[in-house]
């Protein structure tokens, strides 16, 4: 099989070009082509072994003309790729970037276009889904997002007219929107993106964490509570800090290791200050390969405390199979990896005292944490491993190149057997 990914999008690489790299290296295992066509400001690496990227202007303002007016020079060297490279099917990850150009050329190129939606931005402007005030949106792009009070801003206008693109150029010729998680693949179904399909993603597991038993980091990791990622507004790290104080104020003897960088960065520090918390949370900055395991095994609790939309978090996938419990908000995808009282404990958005209570019955039963973590370690390793999600995504693939109707709400699972 021979698949051309094309990913249009803009600011920092993150979860959804390590998925694209990732996946190509599982497929190339398997004997199937990739090819990526990659539109971007970022200037980091591409995001899978072979492809083309094209730059973009930075900034929606500074983009404007480029993503609403065709670009000639652009279509046709992404007809050439096609011409090239003869794809069996197209797997769009973004509509985003040059909009116009992606939405006008697509459609031209004859072959079946699947869908990858890595956050939730076909169902809202800003992928949020939470009004202020924690009220869970039911999605839909509409006039009425300019009014709400939600971050959409004078982007509004922009977003309706780009799904409006999509809705008149893309849509009626995608043959399956592909979902990491439940809650999405409802939300797209209940907006009118169908077929929808349930793919779980996946966790890259080193190979010496597969095989290695869960992390014992002695009797002081017990005490430690974990956030690794971002530092952004929105993944709620001000309410875990929140969480840790009220914690502490209740005589738990409990502290917070935050690995990661981002804007959020200096307004958590002031807060630590403010809360009195000084030696008792840390800034780790980013951590990776071996510092990112020595990490985890000075942890005993993994917290991804996110106050607005979390299609999936891949660091809740790399907390279990490590033999980490892990408390989180019930949002998004998050409910779809963490089973409440059995791999940890699931609170409302945006609730540090909820948060805190759930930090301390694990923190306080360093027993049932561990007996926790090593159930997660092997539903992750049943459930989330690359080559499920990769054995999934190929019988979508083969079923769309075959012509079989798929059922919108569905499992990517069921269709395996087949």
């Amino acid at each position: 099989m021979r698949i051309l990914r094309i990913d249009n999008w803009d600011g920092t690489p993150g979860g959804a070009q390590d998925y694209i790299r990732e996946v190509t290296a599982e497929l190339g295992a398997r004997g199937h082509e990739t090819r990526v066509v990659q539109l971007t400001n970022s200037t980091g690496t591409l995001p899978a072994p072979t492809g083309e990227r094209f730059a973009v202007a930075e900034g929606r303002v500074a983009r404007l003309g480029e993503d609403i007016i065709p670009n000639a020079p652009l279509a046709d060297r992404v007809r050439g790729i096609a011409r090239e490279f003869a794809p069996d099917l197209v797997s769009l990850h973004h509509f985003d970037a040059r909009f116009e150009t992606i939405a006008a050329t697509l459609p031209e190129l004859g072959v079946p276009i699947v869908v990858a939606n890595h956050d939730a931005e076909l169902v809202c402007p800003i992928s949020t889904l939470v009004r202020p005030g924690g009220i869970i949106c039911d999605g839909g792009i509409r006039f009425r997002c300019l009014f709400t009070g939600c971050h959409v801003g004078l982007g509004g206008p922009y977003n309706l007219w780009q799904r409006r693109r999509f809705d008149a150029r893309i849509a009626p010729v995608a043959r399956v929107y592909l979902c990491p998680s439940r809650s999405l693949t409802d939300y797209l179904h209940s907006n009118g993106y169908r077929p929808a399909i349930h793919l779980p993603s996946f966790a890259r597991i080193p190979a010496e964490v597969r095989a290695a038993p869960a992390l014992d980091g002695g009797p002081e990791s017990a005490r430690r509570v974990g956030y690794l990622g971002r530092l952004e507004w929105y993944k709620g790290v001000d309410d875990l800090i929140a969480a840790i104080a009220l914690a502490r104020s209740a005589g738990t003897d409990v502290e917070l290791s935050i690995a990661g960088d981002g804007p959020f960065e200096s307004r958590l520090r002031a807060q630590v200050a403010r809360l009195g918390l000084d030696g008792h949370v840390r800034f780790e900055g980013r951590v990776v390969g071996p510092a990112k395991e020595a990490w985890f095994a000075s942890t005993g609790v993994i917290a991804v405390p996110s106050s607005m939309w979390e299609n999936f978090p891949l660091v809740a996938l790399e907390a279990l199979v490590r033999g980490r419990p892990v408390v989180a908000t019930r949002i998004g995808g998050i409910p779809d990896i963490v089973d409440d009282g059995e791999t940890g404990f699931l609170v409302p958005i945006a609730s540090p005292p909820d948060l805190a209570t759930a930090v301390r019955r694990l923190v306080g039963d360093p027993g049932r944490a561990a007996e926790m973590g090593a159930e997660g370690r092997r539903r992750v390793l049943a459930r989330f491993t690359p080559e499920l999600h990769v054995e999934r995504l190929l019988a979508v693939y083969q079923a769309v190149l075959d012509g079989r109707p798929l059922e919108s709400g569905g499992e990517a699972a069921a269709l395996v057997a087949r």
